[in-house]
Parts: C-alpha cells; structure tokens; sequence
C-alpha cells in the first residue's frame, strides 16, 4: 500500500547521499589538484573553482535537510585564522587582485571542511584513499608493462615553462632526465617521486590499524617504489605513529624495526656491489658532506647564505620576496617569503584546528608529521598534506579496548 513516509524517507536518503557526493567530490578535486597530476594540468588555475561549487553545493543541499551534516559549530575560529593567514601572505607578497580571489575560494573549501560532521570527515581520507589507490593501481599496472620493455604510446610533454620535461605515457610519468636509467623511480601521474610518496605517506596515517586493506597496500607499494628519502623517513615515523596511536607497545616493534632496517642497509651497501637503487637514492643521500646531509638539497648552497644574512637583518619580522632560482621547497623558503609573523599565523592555525580536538594522541601524530613535512618542503596548506592532517585531528580515542602505555 502506497505510503507517504516511505517516500520522505527515500527523500532524505538520497538528500544525504547527495550532500556526501558533493561534498567528497569537492574535497578530491582539491586534494588532486594540490598534487598536479598531468590530468589536471589545464585545470591548474580553475580546480578550485570547481572545487568550491561542488563544496558549496553540499552546504546548501544539507541546510534544507532534517538532520544536516554541516553541523560543526566551531568552524568560526579556524577559518579566520585560515583567512588572516593567507590574507597577510597576499598582502606582503604583493599579489594581485586574483590572489585575493583564489583565497575566497580556498577560505570556503577550509570552511565547509571545518563545518562538516566528524563522521564524514573522517570517511574522506578512507574515501581519497580507495580513489588514490585505484589511479595507482593503474599507473603501476603501465610502469611494469613499461619495464619489461613493451611499447606503449606516448607523448612529450612540459610543465611551467619546461620547468618539468616528461615523456608522457598516460598512466605513468617518466622523467626526461631519467630516460638512461635501467629502473627509473616511480611517481604515477604526479610530478615528483618525493611528491607522490609524501602524499600517500599523509593517507597512510589516517589508515591506522587498517593497512591490510587492499588500498593501504598500494599506497605503501607506491611509497617503496617513489625511493624518495623523505617519503621513506616520513614513513618510518607514521609506522610508529600509528601503533602508538592503537594504544599498542611499540618497544618489541622498535627492536624489529631497526634490526630490519639494519639488515636493509647492509644488503644495499652489499648487492651488486652497492650499484642499485636504495644505495644510490636513499643511503648516499644521508651521507654528511660540510657539516649538512646531502639529500638537504631543496635549496641552493647561495641561498643558505642569504637566508643567514636574512634573519640577522628586520626583514625577518615580515618576510621577503623571494628569488625562485635558490630553490623552492623547505621551511627555510617559508620564513624568508612569510618572516615571524606568518610563521606564527601558520603556528596559530594549525593550534585553532586542534582546540576542541578529543584524542591527543591522533593530535600529535598528525602535528609530527606535519612538522616533518614543513621541514622538507614548506607546503603546509596544500590539500593533500592537510586533509589527512585534519582527519587525524578528528579522530576519537579507542573505547573498545583498554589503552597501553
């Protein structure tokens, strides 16, 4: 028999699942286009655009819902701590009017993350996870077919004034500078190997306890196969992290974990004569020439230099512009565009988003990783680096099992 609830209850269903699909859709086209993938190349000026109607329309969408999922009500202080940041950024940096309007744009995607329920928030690292692993699943799929010397199409292609040269083979990216080599390194679609292992680095902290799961799998084969040495230290810290945010003793795991490392080290410096990957990328990288690590190579050595005359001058209070040729990623970059003040701005920030967060351990982890990733490459408001941030923020504490110390 024909009934009137059944329908209003059908209603609200596909309500929700409206308001998750635009809203998660959202949340991806920003969180893919921090990464610029070759896909969203053309997009590099618009995917915010886009980002921020499909966020926009999951607002509306749940305010005429019964049970909304924006329902957070301590976005305000976040999201003007985000804006303060930002608006300085474009202040001193002399940016134009397009700057100002980007940043609309980016304030409302931080705001409707902000905003929505914990629940959601916390599905969307699993949700950008399962889509991150399938392009992955992929792009490795080509790389092998690439290995065993099958001849796939291709084309040359270019980013930012040949600022990167790739031969494209559409599921995979090979560096132009990596043609010779027998085993290139792998980053998928994305423009650096260290790029893409950073990022699956970030999802694979959100996924505690849940690595088993085929997409964790693919994640942390993409992040072996990067042979970045930050993604590789990153991970080392988030394998850690995760146990101690289970609750679990970490002493037995620390014991296995250097002795396998241990094992790991000598085997490279061992096979082949030490002629292969993990010597050459990883462990020559982490050897000490004139007092720093070689692999610490973001910047130029010139830039070193300024930056020491740079925090002994007043420039250092609010920073200063800066010459793209010194390089462009590490902390040092970030204090010398944005001085104290932006640096304390950004500290603020990222304080404001954890003040009403419930499990401090999830906190810690996700600021540790953070830092770490600050250090390396001074992007700490890119989406894919804060998205998972935020969901380790919203993490609840376990309540089925007691926690070990």
């Amino acid at each position: 028999m024909f009934n009137i609830n059944d329908i209003s209850s059908l209603y609200l269903i596909r309500k929700d699942s409206l308001t998750r699909f635009l809203f998660y859709s959202g949340m991806t086209i920003a969180y893919f286009g921090s990464l610029n993938p070759w896909f969203m190349w053309a997009l590099s000026s618009y995917y915010i655009i886009i980002s921020t109607m499909f966020v926009t329309m999951a607002m509306f969408v749940s305010s005429t819902m019964q049970k909304p999922l924006f329902t957070r009500t301590d976005f305000i202080v976040p999201t003007v701590g985000y804006l303060l940041l930002v608006t300085y950024q474009a202040l001193t940096h002399n940016d134009n009017i397009n700057s100002y309007i980007i940043n609309v744009f980016n304030t409302t995607i931080f705001l409707s993350l902000f905003r929505i329920n914990k629940k959601v928030g916390l599905e969307l690292s699993t949700f950008i996870s399962k889509i991150m692993a399938i392009l992955l699943v992929v792009s490795i799929f080509g790389y092998f077919q690439y290995l065993m010397g099958i001849n796939l199409p291709n084309t040359n292609v270019s980013f930012r004034d040949d600022l990167y040269s790739y031969t494209n083979y559409y599921f995979f990216l090979l560096d132009d500078r990596s043609l010779f080599t027998l085993i290139p390194r792998f980053h998928a679609v994305f423009l650096e190997p260290g790029q893409m292992g950073t990022a699956t680095v970030f999802l694979l902290l959100t996924q505690y306890g849940k690595w088993r799961e085929w997409y964790n799998m693919v994640l942390l084969a993409a992040t072996l196969m990067s042979f970045s040495l930050a993604a590789y230290v990153m991970l080392v810290f988030v394998i850690f992290l995760n146990l101690w945010v289970q609750g679990k003793h970490i002493a037995r795991q620390v014991i296995l974990a250097v002795s396998a490392i241990a094992i790991i080290i000598t085997g490279a410096f061992v096979y082949n004569g030490g002629d292969n990957l993990l010597h050459d990328l990883i462990l020559l990288r982490l050897e000490v020439e004139d007092g720093d690590i070689v692999g610490n190579n973001r910047t130029r050595e010139d830039f070193s230099v300024e930056f020491e005359r740079f925090i002994s001058s007043s420039d250092v209070v609010f920073g200063k512009t800066y010459d793209e040729g010194f390089g462009n990623a590490g902390y040092k970059v970030f204090i010398y565009q944005n001085g104290i003040v932006g640096t304390m701005l950004l500290i603020i920030f990222y304080f404001v988003t954890t003040r009403n967060a419930t499990y401090k351990r999830a906190v810690i982890s996700g600021i540790i990783l953070a830092f770490l990733n600050f250090i390396v490459r001074g992007f700490p408001l890119w989406f894919c680096f804060f998205i998972p941030i935020y969901s380790m923020f919203l993490t609840e504490a376990p309540t089925t099992k007691k926690m070990n110390v």
